[in-house]
């Protein structure tokens, strides 16, 4: 049944959690059924609006390595379309959710912060992690074979995302490490137009961050956090830094080896440190990278980062 598998994926962490990050049933229950109520509305708009032309941009790479700063300078900068938190809460019915949120042309005034790939503000971009719960099954693991995507009928998945791109009419980018790091080839293949953008952080700094992680989300290092490799259980009884280093070799070696069998074209590498050292050139690399324009030059070579 589809509702028990996204609620045991949604909560499977959420006993482990500190009980102020604890997610209420009730309300997600609730917002479970209107967006299984508003689905069949959104597959008329997403035979509407669908193009197979518009790029699709995924960014990826290892949990605290920068990621969602980037996707947050992306939507700030650049004239794009993405997923903000209030078209969040509309998974099942995407389309729908950016006709009635939807925000493109850049200059929304986000604040570059956020708490653990949380960001704030109706406006600010969100991880859109319950639109692949919704219709993947990652409960047990991230990293899925090709026998075990074939299980699931993926072709809402394009249409969904193929009708964002279409509607918005702009470059369509999306940042959700735990489902689409593992995924890339596959996404190649279901998504003519999909690319791929890679930010990579020096591992030390990023065992550090997750560690820290851990402790303030679950109050416990020993508890795993974001992106589940194949043999994450394997790696239960290891120390925490033990289990966090493989974690980041891991999605990198996931990265690394998708990126050497799609075509050149469609992937881009950057790293964090030059993002914090030069912003703009950065995103102007980016820019051109997925065929999206510059909202305000001027404000973007101006931007500084710590």
């Amino acid at each position: 049944m589809r509702a028990r598998r996204f609620f045991q994926a949604v909560y499977r962490d959420n006993d482990l959690r500190r009980d102020r990050n604890r997610r209420p049933l009730l309300r997600d229950f609730t917002l479970y059924l209107k967006n299984r109520a508003l689905e069949p509305v959104d597959a008329r708009l997403r035979s509407k609006h669908g193009s197979a032309d518009v790029p699709i941009v995924f960014i990826v790479g290892a949990p605290r390595s920068g990621t969602t700063v980037l996707y947050q300078l992306i939507a700030e900068h650049l004239d794009v379309g993405f997923i903000n938190n209030q078209m969040a809460r509309y998974f099942a019915a995407p389309i729908l959710g950016a006709k009635l949120h939807g925000r493109t042309g850049g200059g929304h005034q986000l604040a570059l912060s956020s708490e653990y790939g949380r960001t704030r503000g109706d406006r600010s971009p969100h991880e859109f992690s319950w639109f692949w719960h919704y219709y993947g099954d990652f409960r047990l693991h991230d990293d899925l074979s090709d026998e075990e995507l074939s299980r699931i009928d993926w072709q809402p998945v394009k249409r969904a995302l193929e009708g964002l791109a279409g509607y918005f009419d702009r470059p369509l980018v999306l940042k959700n490490i735990n489902f689409v790091s593992y995924q890339i080839a596959w996404l190649e293949r279901l998504l003519p137009a999909a690319k791929f953008i890679w930010i990579r952080r020096d591992d030390r700094y990023t065992v550090q961050s997750i560690v820290r992680v851990r402790e303030n989300e679950y109050g416990d290092r020993r508890v795993w956090w974001s992106v589940r490799p194949r043999d994450a259980g394997a790696w239960r009884d290891k120390p925490p830094v033990e289990q966090v280093a493989h974690q980041i070799r891991d999605v990198g070696r996931a990265i690394q080896s998708a990126f050497d069998g799609i075509p050149s074209e469609d992937c881009l590498t950057l790293e964090y440190e030059e993002l914090m050292e030069k912003p703009s050139g950065t995103l102007q690399r980016v820019a051109k990278f997925i065929g999206a324009e510059i909202v305000d030059g001027a404000q973007l070579d101006a931007v500084t980062l710590e």
